[in-house]
């Protein structure tokens, strides 16, 4: 093999393992309270999931890639590694309480870009 094609080969071996890094899914999802219309803050629902991430898996946050995107009122956005998609879901279905509130959560549909699920699955 001559040197051209071996460094072709090599960044081409290169440009696939660093984008394999940056897979990344959006999960969208809704929060409902069972006893009142509150809608929460920002704070209070990182504070869950990473109450819930180390519940459920014994990981912090960071190390799933799990990362509150958007929240709207009931409605939230998070991106977790390509590779952890069902475990991000079941985290979601997970959360029962919040600022000592029952809640309900319900995810709305996964993509690969936040526009696409906006588009897709999300009434916003």
């Amino acid at each position: 093999m001559s040197q051209n094609k071996k460094n072709k080969f090599f960044l081409r071996c290169l440009y696939i393992t660093v984008k394999e890094g940056r897979r990344r899914r959006y999960i969208g999802f809704k929060i409902s309270s069972k006893t009142t219309n509150k809608y929460f803050e920002k704070d209070e629902i990182i504070d869950e999931i990473k109450i819930q991430c180390r519940t459920l898996f014994n990981k912090e946050c960071n190390q799933l890639g799990i990362y509150l995107i958007r929240l709207n009122e009931d409605q939230g956005i998070v991106r977790c590694k390509h590779i952890e998609k069902d475990n991000t879901i079941k985290l979601l279905r997970s959360i029962e309480n919040i600022s000592d509130e029952k809640v309900e959560v319900q995810t709305l549909g996964t993509s690969g870009t936040i526009k696409s699920l906006i588009k897709k699955h999300m009434n916003t």
